[in-house]
């Protein structure tokens, strides 16, 4: 079995970056060349004391990354940047990184925890709805964006 380790890393790091980026690359091949909605996030919004950022290593070698910022109220989290390498997905890594994002946003007070996906990722729809997610009218950056499909799940 594969070990999975989770640790927080800032955002925009050279350990982090390359994931981040291999995700806008992957998101911009689904979507044909179309940037999506949501901004480029400030390292700041992963950090303390309201945001948190985790890279994941299966077998030592760094395969995903996610994080949780603030969002709309003090009570609301979004979860944002979610990644699994190819190679990795479906071992359980993803599902690791939003358990331990999930614990974080708890521990922080949030109550909500909110996401921005699309049509074109049927396989993170999946993994969020197995995780509680439901679909939500868009929010926020995404609220006139048509290829944006929002989630939501409560924590408490």
């Amino acid at each position: 079995m594969a070990e999975i380790e989770i640790a927080r890393e800032p955002y925009g790091s050279p350990l982090s970056r390359p994931l981040t980026d291999a995700q806008a690359e992957e998101l911009r091949e689904r979507y044909d060349g179309w940037e999506g909605a949501g901004a480029e996030p400030e390292p700041e919004a992963f950090g303390d004391p309201n945001g948190y950022f985790l890279v994941a290593r299966l077998d030592g070698e760094l395969v995903g990354c996610a994080g949780i910022c603030r969002c709309e109220g003090a009570q609301t989290a979004e979860l944002r940047r979610m990644y699994v390498a190819p190679e990795a997905r479906r071992l359980g890594v993803a599902r690791a990184l939003m358990n331990e994002l999930e614990d974080k946003a708890r521990r922080c007070g949030y109550a909500t925890l909110r996401l921005e996906t699309g049509p074109e990722q049927p396989e993170a729809i999946r993994l969020y709805e197995a995780s509680g997610f439901a679909v939500i009218p868009n929010f926020g950056p995404y609220s006139t964006q048509r290829r944006s499909i929002c989630m939501e799940k409560a924590l408490l």
